[in-house]
């Protein structure tokens, strides 16, 4: 019983979210991203290549006012997004943003707080916000960027200098 522009939008959120836990990116980076800062990870293997993407960041988007590239495993997503927004007649160009808002009329991306609105429904709506209330936990858009450093440093043997350069942050 929802509509198609509202079944998009949480295809394009489910899938937001999933680039900001294998990025390790700040949420103002992957909302600010445009199509062109995203090509194949060329040079790889076809293995990588079929599961990983080629981000850039740029320097404007940055907190720290550097630029940086990174290879991650967010085809998958970025393919969904892009059907999803298919789905309700939007073509991106190579200078739109990867997250347009579905409902304005500019191709404007979504803001932060959109986002982090829809995060707050989804996890009361879910029950897990009743779960987190009793363990004192708060989740957020940011969470997901310390989750990934912390995986990254616990399970995937990274050397933190890596992970410090990949999510553009000081080792500290």
């Amino acid at each position: 019983g929802i509509s198609e522009v509202e079944k998009a939008t949480r295809t394009i959120f489910y899938n937001a979210i999933g680039i900001l836990y294998n990025t390790g990116q700040r949420p103002k980076e992957l909302l600010l991203m445009k199509i062109g800062d995203i090509s194949e990870a060329a040079g790889l293997s076809q293995e990588i290549r079929s599961t990983h993407l080629k981000i850039h960041i740029r320097k404007e988007n940055s907190k720290t006012g550097r630029a940086r590239t990174v290879v991650v495993p967010i085809k998958k997503r970025i393919k969904r997004i892009m059907e999803a927004y298919k789905s309700i007649g939007i073509e991106h160009d190579p200078q739109d943003f990867l997250l347009i808002s579905p409902t304005r009329k500019k191709r404007t991306p979504f803001s932060r707080r959109t986002f982090y609105v829809r995060l707050q429904e989804v996890l009361e709506k879910s029950g897990l916000q009743a779960e987190l209330d009793q363990q004192s936990k708060r989740v957020s858009l940011y969470s997901s960027r310390h989750a990934y450093i912390s995986w990254r440093l616990r399970y995937g043997n990274v050397p933190i200098h890596l992970v410090a350069k990949a999510t553009g942050t000081s080792v500290q």
